[in-house]
């Protein structure tokens, strides 16, 4: 019996598996007769292989590793050195055995590395690189210092040979338990050949025994003879980021798929402190969850327990002594695909949302500590911190998932789903990697948007149907007069909203961008009825615009296409977002509408309803702001705002003249599409026309600024002289009084005409004092002339400034009887 059949007692081992090379996966080993579910496959003595001890046990060896930093920089030059004596080396057969390259990622040419844009195995990969480079280098240096320079080369030891010996290390040593705790690493001989599959059990394919100072194998279930015997590598290497980049391979549907997630924050002395214990809490509050549920199952199999975080960079205490001391804390969270939202990185984005001073508030700490040692998720440490820690979150994942610039999901299922015959194979390896973590940061994002959501609709429910402080009294002469039942209660509060506005401004600014549009401007629609008691009557469906959030009983689901176009418009910066040159009355890179129109409104809307959550009741000075300045922006901008699907419907109607068309920003915006229209205005309010617009604005004139160079001087008379044109008017009466637009009208002999503004039946009625029921864009008389005379054909939504309906409608002359 040859030295490998025997252990060091010389009892024989166990070797029930052979080399063979299978189609799916090359060399791996297949069984020489039936076995079953925990029999011993192989046993290999751990003397035989590769570790830090055997080398250190070679006296050429033992001198060199003093010019080594790491314990794999010895190992991997002991394979090296082996290599280079050959046959007489103690490991010749071993090394023989070994590959001479590699699929991992480390090998790949920056083309086939593009292709993992975004991926964690490209982050790995590249520090790898630069660690395996820096590594020799130093290597070279201290072994110059020692008198021995010349070592490597004379050893056969470049560069190459170097990262050979690297990569046969990552892809083959295992880490081995020892009886006391204490792990041991090892490349064995033999064992090595075995290939991972996700389906065998985790920890219960192989082990070292140390009684018998063995490593020894297990079948992992049932195998006919001649099939492949597969192990685990374990929770900590099979995510296919991991596999690739150590070992050369991907698995689709991988069970065990991951995402490194890798942060930098700042943290003074107590927000460490805080956040250390938290991150260590909730992870072993989660961990021990599934141990449990694992114990109860029965399963064979040992539980998947992911890494979930792992400290990168952390300041000693003494660092952050000093008085306003500060330093970076950096943290890599592990997101498994079974759980995209681990419970540390939500801790964490909770602990980040607070401020100073709540740390230092006891009990907001032990709020903190009940949220980390609840493993269901459900306690949290106040409502307005959850919202901006879900907000962190989401933006978080959307900027992960906007980094796969790669390839998208569908074009990479389609690849996929080509035979492998047809796909390069590290390209396909690439797109497994790449679609593996796209997915997972997808649900991420998916799943914090959905808590998000949830959380903004109670905070809206518990705010709008909120009663406490209501004033009971009917005849209250101060609520009459300003038609608002809250009045006292606001006022009573005030010291504590006021109190609360850096917590406010704080959770406002996460909030911000995390929300659609669409859900910023039903919140301050929903402010407004609130606070006139419009929220048990009909009209407060019209507030409903973004149906996730809606906290109230909707019979429909709103339409909240102007406000995705607007948002799209934003991504694709064509919202003059950036700027724009202006005519002489415009200011310079002075924002337009609808960029202005956007930023605005969630900075309104983020600011609401973060002091919603927080304070349970809002300011009403706030809100007469957001109103005094949105009546501003309306007055110098347009008093409906402009979108790229009303802007593409106008220009399929053909030539258009508008009158009444104020400052021309809609009529500017369509020249840039290239649509031939004229447009016509009178720079102030006409009283032939009986305008009321003037002492609805407190101005003799609608727009504060000409946007449109070409805009003509004339009012409806001009009307008759475009009848081959269809007709564009828009809030031509301004506040609903006058015959400007029933001039208008009686002059336009064409067939087509389109209004844009607020009509009967898309406003919010008579909420407030002067408001009406049929809107205060055109008057009672224009609409019943309109509607007398044309048919409606067509409506199409626009998007409003807070407690507008406006649409754009489009009519039709109805046939001379």
């Amino acid at each position: 019996m040859s030295l490998d059949d025997v252990d060091d007692d010389g009892r024989a081992l166990a070797r029930l598996v052979r080399p063979v090379e299978f189609a799916a996966t090359g060399r791996g080993h297949g069984v020489v007769r039936d076995v079953q579910r925990g029999d011993v496959l192989l046993e290999v003595p751990l003397r035989r292989g590769f570790s830090y001890d055997d080398a250190m046990a070679d006296d050429e060896m033992r001198e060199i590793a003093k010019a080594c930093v790491r314990r794999d920089d010895v190992v991997a030059l002991h394979v090296c050195l082996e290599r280079y004596r050959g046959k007489e080396a103690k490991h010749a057969a071993h090394v023989e055995a070994l590959p001479k390259t590699f699929d991992c990622a480390f090998n790949w040419s920056e083309d086939e590395l593009s292709e993992l844009v975004g991926t964690t195995c490209l982050k790995d990969t590249r520090a790898l690189i630069e660690e395996t480079r820096e590594d020799y280098d130093a290597i070279g240096r201290r072994l110059m210092a020692m008198g021995k320079g010349g070592w490597l080369l004379e050893r056969g030891v470049d560069y190459e040979r170097y990262a050979w010996a690297r990569q046969c290390l990552w892809s083959r040593q295992c880490d081995l338990m020892r009886p006391d705790g204490t792990r041991t690493r090892a490349m064995i001989p033999y064992f090595d050949i075995f290939n991972h599959s996700p389906e065998a059990p985790l920890g219960k394919t192989h082990k070292l025994n140390a009684e018998r100072n063995c490593v020894t194998v297990y079948a992992g279930r049932d195998y006919k003879e001649g099939e492949q015997a597969f192990i685990s590598y374990g929770s900590g290497e099979a995510a296919n980021a991991k596999l690739l980049t150590w070992y050369g391979f991907c698995i689709e549907n991988n069970p065990y798929e991951e995402l490194d997630l890798t942060l930098t924050i700042t943290v003074d002395k107590l927000r460490k402190t805080v956040l250390e214990t938290a991150l260590r809490a909730s992870a072993v509050a989660y961990l021990q969850d599934i141990d449990t549920r694992w114990r109860e199952s029965g399963d064979y199999s040992e539980p998947y327990l992911p890494m979930l975080y792992s400290i990168l960079f952390t300041p000693v205490a003494e660092e952050l002594d000093a008085e306003g001391s500060t330093a970076e804390f950096i943290i890599k969270h592990t997101v498994p695909e079974r759980e995209p939202l681990p419970p540390p990185l939500q801790m964490m984005a909770r602990v980040q949302q607070l401020a100073d001073a709540d740390l230092n508030d006891p009990e907001i700490r032990k709020a903190i500590m009940n949220a980390a040692n609840d493993k269901t998720g459900d306690t949290i440490i106040s409502t307005a911190n959850e919202m901006a820690a879900l907000a962190s979150l989401k933006l978080i994942f959307q900027d992960v998932c906007e980094g796969f610039t790669v390839g998208d999901a569908e074009s990479d299922a389609v690849e996929l789903a080509k035979p492998s015959e047809e796909v390069p194979y590290r390209k396909r390896l690439a797109l497994i990697e790449r679609s593996g973590e796209r997915r997972i940061a997808t649900k991420a994002y998916a799943e914090a948007s959905t808590l998000l959501d949830k959380v903004v609709r109670d905070a809206t429910r518990n705010a709008v149907l909120r009663t406490e402080g209501l004033c009971t009294d009917r005849k209250c002469v101060t609520c009459m007069s300003h038609g608002c039942r809250w009045l006292h209660e606001l006022r009573k509060q005030r010291p504590m909203v006021d109190a609360a506005i850096p917590t406010v401004a704080r959770y406002a600014k996460t909030i911000q961008d995390a929300l659609p549009l669409a859900a910023h401007l039903q919140t301050l629609n929903l402010a407004y009825l609130w606070l006139m008691g419009q929220i048990e009557r009909d009209v407060v469906s019209r507030a409903a615009l973004h149906s996730p959030t809606w906290p109230l009983d909707v019979e429909s689901l709103p339409d909240s296409s102007p406000y995705d176009d607007l948002e799209r418009m934003e991504k694709l910066e064509i919202d003059g977002s950036l700027g724009e040159e202006h005519p002489p009355f415009g200011a310079e890179d002075e924002v337009l509408l609808p960029a202005a129109y956007t930023q605005k409104v969630k900075l309104w809307g983020s600011w609401v309803l973060a002091q919603w959550a927080t304070c349970g009741i809002l300011d009403i000075n706030d809100l007469n702001s957001i109103g005094a300045e949105a009546a501003a922006l309306k007055r110098r901008h347009a008093c409906s705002v402009p979108t790229s699907i009303a802007l593409d419907f106008l220009a399929s109607i053909g030539p258009i003249v508008e009158i009444g068309a104020g400052g021309g920003l809609w009529a500017r915006r369509l020249v840039e599409r290239c649509v031939d229209i004229v447009a016509y205005d009178t720079p102030t309010f006409d009283k032939d026309f009986q305008d009321g617009g003037a002492a609805q604005i407190h101005s003799s004139k609608l727009t504060e600024v000409n946007w449109f160079e070409g805009m003509r001087r004339g009012g409806p008379e001009k009307a008759e002289e475009h009848s081959d044109r269809a007709l564009l008017v828009s809030w031509i009466d301004i506040g609903a009084e006058g015959d400007y637009g029933t001039a208008t009208l009686e002059n336009y002999k064409g067939d087509t005409v389109v209004t844009i503004g607020e009509w009967r039946g898309h406003t919010f009625g008579e909420y407030a004092p002067g408001t009406m029921a049929t809107g205060g864009s055109f008057s009672k008389d224009f609409q019943n002339e309109l509607e007398r005379a044309f048919t409606r054909e067509k409506t199409i939504p626009v998007a409003n400034w807070p407690m507008f309906d406006s649409v754009l409608i489009l009519w039709r002359r109805k046939p001379v009887s």
